[in-house]
């Protein structure tokens, strides 16, 4: 999607002023942040990470799964070693410096990534931006202004039992969509009175196997992971919206007793449920994670489960191409939201 509006919107530089990301999304976003300078060559530098990326540039299965789940003897306490994403965030978007520099060359206004914390129970989004942006704490939802790393992303995309907990500082953290109850927070936070948000979701009901054999571990486990992904980010957009329908109802000269704003959201969805392009390409996963998920119900039903685990290239592709092809699709509602 990132790809078709490099090429849709008229622009050199990044059209995000803000740029704010959880889970898999903070990993594209600070592609996009690194490159606000140049947007095009930022959605073309992403899509080679993922076109070239395999599952074993994600994780291991060193871990044993038993051992994982009871957490004595020193486990790890999660399914599979993330190490292998550590390595590849590091070498492609380590560069320390790369916000930092968009910041002072006044390309970006700031990039956040939330994740969430283990310890305390927020959900904690990390932040770096322009100086005068000064950190927000609300009830449940803190935040840090930090030079954002590697260990922000792994953090943020820390799925839970699937990956490791992340730890910054004494404090462990893993995905941010487990608290973050309103995703669309850090950005108005920033300052943006527009938010373009690209959802992962097609909300067209499932066309699966309606069959009544019960659900297996981990089928629900998937399931739990594609309602917390979702749900938030939906019941944030039904928020703004009525928070935009006060706005007009409100004169002009009351609405800054209000401290609210009207803020304009455009949402981009897939035309295609993602998990019937996942089933066409649950073969390449290893065999060890076959195994795994037909021993434990996953496979063969919705491919929840198989689809937060295909990490190979040719999936990454038919996604990428997806996108691009519904972006290209809605050029002029796109090229409306930016004019």
């Amino acid at each position: 999607m990132l790809k078709a509006l490099a090429d849709v919107i008229d622009s050199t530089a990044s059209p995000f002023r803000s740029i704010a990301g959880v889970s898999a999304g903070a990993i594209n976003g600070m592609a996009i942040a690194q490159h606000a300078d140049n947007f095009s060559e930022g959605a073309h530098y992403l899509e080679s990470i993922w076109s070239n990326m395999t599952s074993s540039d994600v994780f291991t299965m060193e871990y044993n799964a038993l051992q994982a789940f009871v957490g004595s003897g020193g486990a790890p306490g999660s399914l599979l070693n993330n190490a292998p994403l550590g390595t590849l965030l590091q070498q492609t978007l380590g560069a320390p410096d790369a916000i930092s520099r968009q910041i002072k060359n006044g390309h970006l206004s700031g990039y956040a990534v939330t994740a969430s914390n283990y310890t305390t129970g927020e959900a904690t989004t990390f932040f770096q931006a322009r100086p005068e942006l000064i950190a927000w704490h609300t009830r449940r939802r803190h935040s840090v202004a930090t030079r954002l790393d590697v260990d922000h992303l792994l953090a943020s995309s820390a799925l839970p039992m699937l990956f490791p907990p992340q730890r910054i500082g004494g404090e462990y953290f893993v995905d941010g969509s487990l608290r973050m109850t309103q995703p669309l927070s850090p950005v108005i936070k920033m300052g943006a009175d527009r938010i373009l948000v690209i959802g992962v979701r097609n909300e067209s009901l499932p066309v699966g196997d309606f069959s009544e054999r019960a659900p297996g571990i981990a089928e629900v486990a998937g399931y739990t992971l594609d309602s917390l992904f979702s749900e938030n980010l939906n019941t944030d957009i039904e928020r703004m919206e009525e928070v935009n329908r006060l706005m007009e109802a409100v004169p002009f000269w009351r609405r800054r007793k209000l401290r609210k704003r009207s803020i304009r959201v455009m949402i981009i969805r897939p035309s295609e449920d993602l998990r019937n392009v996942a089933a066409r390409f649950s073969v390449q996963l290893p065999r060890g994670i076959r195994l795994f998920l037909r021993t434990f119900g996953g496979w063969g039903k919705e491919w929840r489960m198989p689809s937060y685990l295909l990490f190979e290239a040719d999936f990454a592709k038919a996604l990428i191409d997806l996108g691009y092809r519904d972006g290209l699709k809605l050029r002029p509602s796109v090229q409306r939201f930016f004019s």
